[in-house]
């Protein structure tokens, strides 16, 4: 009979990077305004808002998009570009605001994984309109002196 020992090592996994996880609450990021698909025109493209052309895809599935808008803000960057988005829904101020609507239009305009190919902001008026209204109260509060 032969007996074989079995030596036991401890095995140790060390990831070289932890990346802290963040779980954005849905409600922080605005409905598009617009569902995909609608009227298309037999070449790939469909309508957007206010009648322009957007491709038939966009806007994205909500969830998916979530899920890439909480990457972005986990690493603070989305294909290179930073940004900057609050996840504390107590954190309303109209900087907030606009930085989350701005961290949305990034990551949708860059949805497919390349930069600049994905879904333009008339696939979402209601996060350019959120971008747009709270960029003009910034604007109105830095002319003010406030």
């Amino acid at each position: 009979m032969r007996s074989s020992t079995i030596l036991s090592l401890p095995v140790v996994i060390i990831s070289a990077s932890v990346i802290p996880t963040v779980s954005i609450d849905p409600s922080l990021i605005p409905d598009f305004g617009v569902t995909a698909g609608q009227d298309p025109n037999g070449s790939g493209s469909c309508a957007g808002a206010n009648d322009i052309l957007i491709p038939c895809f966009c806007p994205p599935d909500r969830e998916e998009f979530i899920e890439k808008v909480n990457l972005a803000v986990t690493s603070r960057n989305f294909l290179g570009t930073p940004v900057t988005f609050d996840v504390d829904p107590l954190a309303q101020s109209e900087k907030d605001q606009f930085n989350r609507a701005t961290t949305c239009l990034i990551v949708l305009q860059s949805f497919n994984g390349t930069r600049g190919v994905g879904c333009p902001a008339a696939s979402a008026p209601t996060i350019l309109d959120q971008q747009k209204h709270f960029a003009n109260l910034l604007e109105r509060d830095l002319s003010h002196g406030s």
